[in-house]
C-alpha cells in the first residue's frame, strides 16, 4: 500500500508542476523560426527555435529567444538560450518625459522546458544612470542543474541627468 500511495504522490507531483508550467508561460510568444540542428554524437536530434516576446509593460522593445528545444518525447530540454533585445516602436511621451516601465527584476515571461521540473525565465532591470533596460533569459531546474543564462541591453536614450 505505502509503494502505491508514494507512486500517486509521485505522479501526482508531477501532474501539478507540469501544469503550473502550462499554465503560467507568461505572454504570448511569436514563433519567428524553428530549424534542425543535428547532434551527430548522441541519439537525439534537437531543433532550435527563435520566438518573439513583446515586453507587456514596454511594448515597444522586442525581445527575441532562440533555445534548443528537443525532438521526440524527452522530459528535459537543454538549457542552453541566447537572447536579443531590440527597440522596435516608439516610446511614448508625455510632458517631456518617456513612459516607461522601469520595474526592477520583473519577471516578463516563463516558458516549460520539460515536464516540470525546467522553467526558461526572461526578466528585466533597469540601469537608471545609464538609462538602460537590461532583459535577462535564464533556465531553473528543480533539481540539480547547471544554470545557463544571457542578457542583452537596450538602449532609452541618453543617460539620465543626476
Amino acid at each position: 500500500m505505502t509503494k502505491r500511495l508514494a507512486i500517486i504522490i509521485v505522479l501526482g507531483f508531477v501532474a501539478i508542476t507540469f501544469t503550473w508550467g502550462i499554465c503560467h508561460a507568461g505572454p504570448q510568444a511569436v514563433r519567428i523560426d524553428r530549424f534542425e540542428a543535428i547532434d551527430r554524437l548522441g541519439p537525439n536530434d534537437y531543433d532550435l527555435e527563435t520566438l518573439r516576446i513583446d515586453d507587456p509593460d514596454n511594448p515597444f522593445i522586442s525581445i527575441y529567444v532562440t533555445h534548443i528545444i528537443g525532438t521526440g518525447i524527452q522530459f528535459s530540454d537543454p538549457s542552453n538560450v541566447s537572447i536579443a533585445c531590440r527597440l522596435t516602436g516608439k516610446i511614448p511621451m508625455e510632458d517631456g518625459k518617456q513612459l516607461i516601465n522601469t520595474t526592477t527584476n520583473h519577471n516578463v515571461a516563463n516558458f516549460s522546458k520539460s515536464i516540470g521540473t525546467k522553467v526558461m525565465r526572461v526578466s528585466r532591470c533597469y540601469d537608471k544612470k545609464k538609462n538602460v533596460l537590461i532583459y535577462r533569459v535564464y533556465t531553473t531546474k528543480l533539481f540539480d542543474g547547471s544554470l545557463k543564462h544571457s542578457m542583452s541591453v537596450v538602449p532609452l536614450g541618453a543617460p539620465l541627468s543626476p
